[in-house]
């Protein structure tokens, strides 16, 4: 697997190049550019791998900030037939079970990829040409300096075919082996509403985001999946921000988010924004995440 590791003033991310070959994560489900194995500032690990063994098959071996499209096609086509994944590529339908992002799907055309790296950031572009589904994708992941780095983005439907869906970032922070309870904070610069999955007594809402009353034991997960502003405002800039164990992240977008999920286990929890988008034939778009970590 070919790692990939930018540099600046302190700050260290390790990445992996997409592979489905020999690749660190070789799953149907995460978008395969910029797949992040570690972020390091002046030597505190801030994102490492959260996961109890490794399986490049598995759908989450990924680690850090980790994005996934929608898919595009299964509902339309027959089995035997092929839809789209953005990030991924052509995946074969092979019954008429519903879609489910967490099934490893078999990979019909990759597309093509190239990898452009500098010293402190790192291209990937990525080309799928079909019949139907054909795009561009450009994904930069670059250090500003040693408190923050980017990911924008840039996805061009090529095709016939509308693109369209939401994407998210998964946002897989472990703050060197902090645990999920009291002591991570995560904090919204708004008043958030929601509705949990179940009654938990481990974790609440609160006036400025989510706080844990105690930590998630193994064998536990909660979830909410439809945060938003409790004033209905749309929020651009900072979206959100994470601390623990005397560090903060701190997540911005140009673009504003359609809802938030909320997910954590007894490893790692995550504030997941989602954007949605919508690409006619030979249109495109561009947004981009900013993190700042202290």
């Amino acid at each position: 697997m070919k790692e990939i590791v930018i540099v600046k003033d302190g700050l260290e991310l390790t990445l992996f190049a997409p592979d489905f070959n020999g690749g660190y994560y070789r799953g149907t489900r995460f978008d395969h550019s910029g797949i992040f194995r570690r972020i390091v500032k002046d030597g505190f690990v801030f994102a490492d791998e959260w996961f109890d063994g490794y399986d490049p098959y598995r759908h989450d071996t990924v680690c850090g900030t980790s994005e996934e499209f929608g898919q595009n096609g299964y509902e339309d086509v027959e089995p035997g037939s092929f839809f789209l994944k953005t990030g991924v590529g052509l995946l074969l339908k092979e019954d008429d079970s519903p879609y489910d992002h967490f099934k490893l799907y078999k990979v019909a055309d990759a597309g093509s990829w190239t990898v452009t790296c500098r010293d402190d950031e790192a291209l990937f572009v990525h080309l799928v040409e079909s019949d139907d589904w054909s795009y561009v994708y450009e994904k930069r992941v670059r250090i500003i300096d040693g408190d923050t780095f980017e990911i924008t983005h840039h996805l061009c439907n090529t095709g016939v075919e509308v693109i369209e869906g939401q994407t998210y970032n998964h946002n897989f922070f472990t703050f060197g082996d902090q645990r999920p309870g009291p002591e991570i904070e995560i904090d919204f610069p708004f008043m958030p509403c929601g509705t949990w999955r179940a009654e938990y007594d481990s974790v609440a809402l609160s006036e400025k985001g989510i706080r844990y009353s105690r930590p998630i034991l193994q064998g536990e997960s909660v979830f909410m999946g439809n945060i938003n502003p409790m004033d209905g405002t749309e929020v651009t800039g900072e979206v959100f921000s994470m601390s623990a164990a005397g560090r903060k992240v701190t997540f911005a977008s140009d673009r504003p988010f359609d809802h938030i999920v909320f997910w954590s286990n007894h490893r790692v929890g995550c504030i997941e924004p989602f954007i949605p988008y919508r690409l006619e034939s030979g249109e495109g778009s561009e947004w981009t995440y900013t993190y700042k970590l202290s």
